[in-house]
C-alpha cells in the first residue's frame, strides 16, 4: 500500500473516531454516547496500528491534518442530531488525537 493510500485510510478511520468521540461528548446524555465513545477509542486503535507501520514526514503529518480535518468538518456538517456545539470542539479533539498517534 503506498503512503498516499494509507493516509487515505488512516484519515478516514480518524474522521470516523473522531466523529463518534465528538458526538458523545456534545451529546453525553444520549442513549448512544457510551458506545460511540468505545467505537472511538477502537477507532484510534485501529489508526494507531496504520501510523506506527510509516515513518511519517513533516509533510505528510500536514497533509494528515489537513485532510481529516477535512473529512471531519464534512461528517460532522452531515450529522444534523450531534449538537451544534461539535464545531467548537472540532480542532480541540482533532489536535487531541493527533498528539496520541505523534502526528502533530
Amino acid at each position: 500500500m503506498s503512503k498516499k493510500d494509507k493516509i487515505s485510510e488512516l484519515t478516514n478511520i480518524l474522521s470516523k473516531a473522531l466523529r463518534h468521540r465528538i458526538g458523545s461528548i456534545v451529546n453525553e446524555h444520549e442513549i448512544y454516547a457510551e458506545r460511540y465513545s468505545k467505537d472511538s477509542d477502537t477507532l484510534i486503535k485501529s489508526a494507531q496500528d496504520i501510523s506506527l507501520g510509516e515513518n511519517w514526514s513533516i509533510y505528510d503529518k500536514a497533509e494528515i491534518k489537513t485532510l481529516l480535518k477535512k473529512k471531519l468538518q464534512k461528517e460532522l456538517e452531515e450529522k444534523e442530531f450531534i449538537n451544534e456545539k461539535k464545531f467548537k470542539i472540532l480542532d480541540k479533539e482533532l489536535e487531541k488525537v493527533l498528539l496520541f498517534l505523534e502526528l502533530n
